[in-house]
């Protein structure tokens, strides 16, 4: 990400060095946008709410930001026509009053497409991060992002084309850019 060349042109190890960026890539073969219904309807999740997607390797890793989408989570109205999926190891236990699948650890990149092609919305609130594949892999399934404008999330995310920044760690806003 640019975000890391930059800390590693201000490290007093490394900035004598060259500093390339070169982005991920993904295989559209596997992270393809599928028909989102059918996906629904394969994964057993409402069709008639907007779900929201959360992906990490480890549920408990504080740098995703779980806890932070749980505490937006946790002040949604139950009526609301929402659902939460969420995919990684370690599913803690929480409170919200919106419908919540935990799906558990993916290692099908198939799968993992049907995933973001059934949600309507990705959410990355990671506190830290380089580069997440996550956000590629929504945006080849044509889910928009929503995530906190730090590390090299900013490096994918174009602000009302393929999602959303809201501002690190702010969790009102966070709610708001949801809805």
């Amino acid at each position: 990400s640019r975000w890391l060349a930059e800390e590693v042109k201000r490290s007093p190890l490394t900035q004598r060095f060259p500093v390339s960026v070169i982005p991920y890539g993904l295989d559209l073969n596997d992270f393809a946008p599928r028909d989102s219904v059918a996906c629904r309807e394969t994964l057993g999740l409402p069709g008639d709410a907007k779900i929201l997607l959360f992906v990490a390797d480890g549920l408990d890793n504080e740098r995703k930001g779980f806890a932070l989408l749980t505490k937006v989570l946790e002040n949604l109205p139950s009526d609301l026509p929402v659902a939460v999926v969420s995919v990684g190891r370690n599913q803690p236990q929480v409170e919200v009053n919106v419908p919540w699948f935990h799906v558990g650890q993916v290692n099908n990149d198939r799968q993992l497409s049907e995933l973001y092609s059934a949600a309507d919305l990705f959410v990355i609130p990671s506190l830290q991060d380089n580069l997440p594949n996550t956000v590629l892999e929504a945006m080849a399934c044509g889910t928009p992002t929503l995530g906190f404008d730090i590390g090299g999330i900013p490096d994918m995310v174009r602000p009302g084309i393929t999602g959303m920044l809201v501002p690190p760690a702010d969790a009102p806003a966070l709610g708001a850019a949801m809805f």
